[in-house]
């Protein structure tokens, strides 16, 4: 518990601070000419587990001809995982999700992000948007979390030039969620309108904790930096998400409810031979032996600081570069 505390106060103090530099106009952006489309279907394609885990169906209609934008990458791919996620968060069995893009008007991008869910009271739209905002207390206790993540997706379209508005017909309605921003010529044709920094390439990571909070704490953390995570809380889904789609690391806990992450990773080197990092309360001699012998490339005993374990993705890719 005190962990999963420490976890969560680390994913609230960095969403606080992104907050505060964009009301104060100093987060850093680094634009550059990104395929709204490519975000989407990557994002969606990480969401697809655990939306299907929840029997939700899915949908993607991406009409838009124009759909680049001039976005700082890791920023823009926050925004559509918030809104997705929540999506997924807040709509119930069977339930429909559609995320589609238009140009409503000319040199304009409209991306909607459409579910059958709980729905918004009216009296909750007009604080929708406002930090730690989630309605009633019973909703709350239901569905967790922090209250951040529409002030900071919203903020974040302001600082790209774009909008983002929520609609609902009331409590068990559904919602829309629409983020609008200019478009821009693909890259081939675009005229040097900045110079983007470097980047490394983004990431597909499977998560694996069976800590619910902790799993979200972390993957919002790694979804910050610009990867794309798909998350899971036991073997057997993180098997049948590995699956489905194809991942560059794996992040998993050694104790997990339905076996252990030295034989998940012992089956995805066997099938895919992708890389892994283990994460674990113990960090004796033998325990790392172990997680070695598995084919984790890295073992890092909680609770881990992030910084620790960006370096160990780092180590991890570059070793697996070479």
């Amino acid at each position: 518990m005190i962990r999963r505390n420490v976890e969560l106060e680390s994913q609230l103090i960095d969403d606080l601070l992104d907050l505060t530099r964009i009301a104060k106009d100093k987060l850093q952006l680094r634009f550059g000419s990104i395929d709204a489309h490519e975000v989407i279907a990557n994002v969606v394609d990480m969401c697809r587990a655990e939306a299907q885990d929840r029997r939700l169906n899915l949908r993607v209609n991406l009409r838009a001809g124009a759909h680049h934008v001039l976005a700082d990458a890791a920023k823009f791919q926050q925004i559509i995982w918030n809104l997705v996620k929540n999506a997924v968060k807040f709509t119930g069995e069977n339930g429909d999700i559609t995320i589609s893009t238009t140009n409503l008007e000319a040199q304009t991008l409209t991306i909607s992000v459409q579910d059958t869910g709980i729905g918004i009271e009216p009296e909750i739209m007009t604080r929708m948007f406002d930090p730690f905002e989630q309605g009633e207390r019973p909703f709350q206790r239901r569905y967790g979390g922090l209250g951040l993540g529409l002030a900071i997706s919203k903020s974040l379209a302001h600082a790209h030039g774009g909008t983002l508005t929520a609609k609902s017909g009331g409590r068990d309605h559904g919602s829309t969620f629409v983020l609008t921003m200019k478009t821009v010529p693909p890259p081939a044709r675009i005229a040097k309108l900045t110079e983007p920094a470097p980047a490394a390439r983004p990431l597909r990571i499977l998560l694996v904790d069976d800590h619910l909070d902790t799993c979200t704490a972390l993957e919002r953390l790694l979804v910050r930096r610009g990867h794309l995570v798909a998350a899971a809380h036991n073997v057997r889904s993180a098997m049948e998400a590995a699956a489905r789609s194809s991942f560059d690391l794996l992040i998993s806990d050694i104790a997990l409810p339905d076996g252990t992450g030295t034989e998940l990773m012992t089956y995805l080197q066997a099938i895919s031979h992708v890389p892994g990092i283990a994460i674990s309360g113990f960090g004796m001699n033998g325990d790392i032996e172990k997680s070695f012998e598995a084919g984790f490339a890295e073992h890092l005993v909680k609770p881990v600081k992030m910084e620790n374990l960006e370096a160990a993705i780092d180590r991890v890719m570059t070793a697996n570069s070479a």
